[in-house]
């Protein structure tokens, strides 16, 4: 037990026993040790009286901690301020409102006000793409990343290509794996749409000019 020494700490414990009390909730703090006869006293008590108890030096409360539930809280902390920072990570670096949604069940609503919330706006006009060859380095680059998470994914892609937006990103994966490219029919990492078009051009070849 953590003997409670502040005055202010059992103010506040005083004041939630008297709340209990005027709420009629004896029964809970009788099952907490608090016998019948000092319930009858602490209610009786005015607000001066509390405060003069709450200033006494005798160690009257004390803390009892749970180590499981307190690892467990802290292991879900844990787990939120990382979700939390992963979610700042991906608006700033351009994430679309789709991939919050789908990533983090993030409403779009919640995405536009966290995006004012940190100063951020979203470029105007059309989402330009990078070149084929730079699109087909991503789609290597992503079928590469061996975990399957795909939050971490995207992060792991945006390190590789941090010039671009997390939403370029996005565009290409989903135009290569709407394809889907790699296939035991077609092993090329290329997508198929790459591919036809490539294909097209190596078939073309200009014709001489009759002299």
């Amino acid at each position: 037990m953590l003997p409670l020494h502040d005055p202010h700490v059992r103010m506040i414990l005083l004041n939630h026993l008297a709340v209990r009390l005027n709420g009629g909730d004896c029964e809970a703090l009788r099952a907490a040790g608090i016998e019948n006869e000092l319930l009858e006293r602490l209610g009786r008590l005015s607000a001066a009286d509390l405060h003069r108890l709450a200033a006494m030096r005798e160690p009257m409360f004390a803390v009892s901690v749970d180590a499981d539930r307190l690892k467990a809280g802290l292991r879900a902390l844990a787990l939120t301020n990382e979700a939390r920072a992963q979610e700042t990570y991906f608006l700033r670096h351009g994430a679309s409102w789709t991939m919050m949604k789908r990533l983090f069940k993030v409403r779009h609503k919640l995405t536009l006000q966290r995006r004012r919330e940190l100063g951020l706006r979203r470029p105007p006009g059309r989402l330009l793409l990078p070149n084929p060859a730079t699109r087909e380095r991503i789609w290597k680059a992503w079928a590469a990343i061996g975990d399957t998470n795909p939050r971490t994914r995207y992060y792991q892609l945006h390190q590789a290509f941090s010039d671009l937006s997390l939403e370029v990103l996005e565009t290409v994966v989903s135009e290569f794996e709407s394809d889907s490219c790699v296939t035991p029919a077609n092993p090329s990492t290329r997508s198929l749409g790459w591919q036809r078009g490539n294909e097209q051009n190596a078939k073309w070849h200009p014709q001489p000019r009759p002299a």
